[in-house]
């Protein structure tokens, strides 16, 4: 990866970067963004690809309730009869195939393609390509061929900064809309920084009585994530906005204590919110390094094992590269874990749940 291994020097610095930081955003106000809905359609047609999951479950009824008319593109053509696509035309296909964008794109005029499509296994190579790439580049050329009027990329703030192979693609995306290298089209490049359930995953774990996990002192990084709520907002903020036109905009939620964090952060939270002694489980960087270059080296001879180094790669990156933005929304992730409090989850730390594949993170809230 381009960091190289850290250093107890560099340990200390972190930390006080992240205090620094930390302090500057709570001391200060963002004002890039107006928080708020701006702009109204008139029954325009937006079609949303990878409008099913977390966020589109969001953005799809903040589309309808502002007079567009949202279209998703959805392999599971039962989605109709859930709640978030009352509203919604479904149509049935699956984004990796060319002909069922090209088909869900021309079946009616199209006013603009809102791409939310990102692979759900991030170590996967294969995958990653297929659908954070090819996928998109799928509703791109469908776009063009189509004379849409804004094609809208979901990309990630990782962008900024490329480690991990899905940020690589959304990059490479990213270029190609800007260089029209697919044919004219008008764009807009939306960069969040992290969603609400990936700094949860673990709040079953302190939950069930077990240690939150840090690296050394957990201050390496700051976020300041976006609720899927406020983020559909800003979302449809750009549809056919001119402003938004030619645009990359990084955002992420408000600038405030319950939002603005460091991982350690997040996991008092998730101590204070269930009413516990923070119970931490430490792990030197310096052995998170060692077993990265082991798992790398035995990862270039066994398939098997290449997932996992790059698992151990992401929580690494996860936990060192700061992710923060101008602010948007309202919502906060101490409200969002608040939410967490009352619920049951499965018995088993995260990483025995990720084994057995039981669903590690709160993605219905």
């Amino acid at each position: 990866m381009a960091y190289s291994t850290i250093t107890n020097l560099d340990t200390a610095a972190a930390q006080k970067h992240s205090h620094e930081l930390r302090a500057r955003l709570l001391s200060s106000s963002s004002d890039r963004y107006v928080t708020g809905p701006s702009g109204a359609g008139n029954g325009e047609r937006v079609l949303v690809l990878g409008g099913t999951g977390y966020i589109g479950r969001a953005l799809v009824p903040e589309l309808a309730r502002r007079g567009y008319r949202p279209a998703v593109l959805a392999r599971d053509a039962s989605v109709k009869d859930e709640v978030e696509f009352a509203d919604a035309e479904v149509v049935a296909g699956d984004p990796t195939r060319t002909k069922d964008v090209e088909h869900s794109v021309a079946m009616a005029p199209t006013a603009v393609v809102i791409s939310l499509l990102s692979g759900r296994r991030p170590n996967d190579a294969e995958e990653c390509r297929s659908v954070d790439y090819d996928a998109v580049v799928n509703g791109i050329k469908a776009s063009v061929a189509n004379d849409v009027q804004q094609f809208i990329q979901i990309s990630d703030f990782g962008a900024y900064r490329p480690e991990l192979i899905p940020q690589v693609y959304k990059l490479q995306v990213e270029g190609e809309l800007m260089g029209q290298h697919h044919g004219a089209l008008p764009w807009t490049i939306v960069r969040p920084t992290a969603y609400y359930p990936y700094l949860s995953m673990t709040f079953g774990d302190v939950k069930n009585g077990l240690p939150y996990r840090i690296f050394d002192h957990g201050e390496y990084n700051v976020v300041n994530p976006i609720a899927r709520e406020d983020l559909a907002e800003f979302i449809t903020n750009q549809v056919l906005a001119p402003d938004a036109y030619g645009r990359v905009l990084p955002v992420g939620g408000p600038w405030a204590a319950d939002n603005v964090v460091t991982l350690k952060d997040a996991g008092q939270m998730m101590f204070d919110i269930t009413g516990r002694e923070a119970e931490w489980d430490v792990v030197p960087m310096s052995t998170w390094d060692k077993k990265i270059a082991r798992l790398t080296r035995i990862g270039k001879i066994s398939k098997k094992v290449a997932p996992v180094a790059y698992y151990l790669e992401a929580a690494k990156y996860w936990s060192v590269v700061d992710h923060v933005a101008p602010a948007y929304g309202t919502r906060t992730l101490r409200e969002f874990m608040e939410k967490l409090k009352d619920r049951e989850f499965p018995t088993g730390s995260f990483r025995e749940r990720m084994k057995n594949g039981t669903a590690v993170m709160p993605t219905d809230i």
